[in-house]
């Protein structure tokens, strides 16, 4: 089983010179979907916990409007879901929650149209992106030197491709199993946890262009 970020449909297409990443162009909204995919929050529950430089505002309500309007772009794209609508003095607070970390396993994946897929390869990257830079921006990416980081463009026949993917399958089990291994050794010894966000990616790339004479 393979664990995949996963995405509603909706948001459509986008032009050519738009990228996964052309969402996130507002350091606000990283900030929200790194946070929204720890765990469900209203933009004014995100205000009120600080997440958001309220400094930067004369007034708490310039804040929540920033927010809130962050908060609607990023679920017009299907990186974040309203889950529950809360009635408050006339008005309505919405709970919304990150779309980027939900199991699909590998039938479903691999029955899905591919417009699908593709959005929900979006929404996952997104995800990943915005952890990995509030940990550069928080100084934390580097702060072990034995931190891990690489790509290695590769040339592959259709038996090396399943190797590959049999590598990332194997690693991503024995990931798992770390994993639950050390939630069980936390909770025995109290030891402080180490936040950490471990990334594999595998994927067929674009051709090269052409060299040009």
């Amino acid at each position: 089983m393979a664990e995949r970020g996963d995405a509603r449909k909706g948001g459509g297409d986008r032009t050519p010179a738009e990228t996964i990443c052309t969402v996130l162009k507002h350091p606000l909204r990283v900030r929200i979907l790194e946070v929204l995919n720890e765990g469900p929050r209203s933009p004014s529950q995100f205000v009120e916990e600080g997440l958001i430089p309220k400094e930067l505002f004369n007034s708490y309500q310039q804040a929540l409007s920033l927010a809130s309007y962050h908060f609607r772009e990023l679920e017009k794209e299907g990186c974040l879901e309203i889950i529950e609508s809360i009635p408050r003095r006339g008005a309505v607070e919405h709970v919304y929650r990150g779309l980027a970390r939900v199991f699909v396993n590998d039938r479903e994946f691999e029955e899905m149209p591919r417009q699908d897929r593709r959005q929900l390869s979006r929404i996952s990257l997104q995800g990943m992106v915005a952890r990995a830079d509030r940990a550069i921006r928080e100084d934390t990416f580097d702060a072990r030197a034995d931190r891990h980081l690489t790509w290695v463009p590769m040339q592959l026949d259709e038996r090396g491709w399943g190797e590959v993917v049999a590598a990332l399958a194997a690693t991503f089990a024995e990931l798992t199993q770390i994993r639950h291994d050390a939630s069980d050794r936390l909770a025995a010894s109290g030891e402080a946890v180490i936040p950490a966000t471990v990334a594999m990616l595998g994927f067929e790339s674009p051709p090269a262009p052409p060299l040009r004479g």
